[in-house]
């Protein structure tokens, strides 16, 4: 089953049992999908992955540099 038919029908089934928002969420994916967009990145605790990478980095930079 290609990954927009499985969003597709998750909204579906998400429709029909009243959880509205969680139908929204499914549809914009299968929306996404259709596009051939990336799906959007997820965020851990409101850090993105690219700035925790750029801090350890910059750790590593310092802790060469001080040793």
């Amino acid at each position: 089953m290609t990954k927009a038919k499985r969003a597709w029908r998750k909204a579906n089934a998400y429709v029909r049992s009243g959880q509205h928002a969680k139908a929204i969420k499914w549809l914009s994916r299968t929306v996404e999908v259709l596009d051939g967009e990336a799906p959007r990145r997820r965020r851990v605790d409101g850090l993105d992955a690219g700035y925790m990478i750029g801090a350890l980095v910059l750790l590593v930079a310092l802790w060469i540099g001080a040793g």
